[in-house]
């Protein structure tokens, strides 16, 4: 002998069922705070970098990325994708990290939306610049809420500071928010 439930289960549309089943999915819960995409700099050092900012996240090969003499050690060349062509930036030498970028197989990049060039006069658009941020570990993507992120408690390394946005605890790790446009603005200065 059946239970009321299940005869009543039973007797429902398809869609009525899914909703007595999954009734989050009809009724989704609001989703608070910004994204943001966390980067393993060091064993020790997890950063974020707005979500909105990020314009895509590439697993290359070195060789696809075009050495030009007599750049700053962080400057590790020219890229393209999506018919862009942009530096490639190793973010830990950027930041002066004690560890440096080991030899792989592939590089890991995360392609950041700079400050908007120039206006094309001829097109009349104002096209973006790209910067391709070369990083040891890209971890996924994370839900901040941006009243979580204060000031950093604790010394930070000196060549994080120009970057630093604040701080925030998720699952007892603390982790450092970095403004992508700070590191976008203080590369535009280099030739290219």
């Amino acid at each position: 002998m059946e239970t009321p439930a299940v005869q009543m289960t039973q007797t429902l549309k398809p869609t009525e069922r899914l909703q007595q089943l999954l009734p989050e999915l009809f009724n989704p819960q609001p989703v608070s705070g910004e994204q943001f995409l966390r980067l393993q700099l060091t064993p020790d050092l997890t950063i974020a970098l707005a979500l909105s900012w990020v314009e895509e996240t590439l697993l290359i090969s070195p060789q696809l990325v075009t050495p030009i003499p007599n750049m700053p050690p962080h400057a590790l060349g020219l890229l393209s994708s999506k018919g862009q062509v942009f530096w490639a930036i190793n973010l830990v030498q950027l930041l002066n990290l004690p560890m440096v970028l080991e030899p792989s197989q592939y590089y890991e990049v995360v392609v950041i939306r700079t400050l908007p060039g120039e206006t094309d006069q001829n097109m009349g658009f104002q096209s973006t610049l790209f910067l391709g941020l070369v990083v040891p570990k890209i971890k996924g993507s994370i839900r901040l809420s941006l009243e979580d992120i204060v000031s950093p408690v604790n010394e930070v390394e000196i060549g994080l500071q120009p970057y630093l946005s604040g701080q925030l605890v998720v699952d007892g790790q603390t982790i450092l928010v970095l403004s992508a446009e700070a590191i976008g603005t203080s590369q535009m200065s280099m030739p290219g």
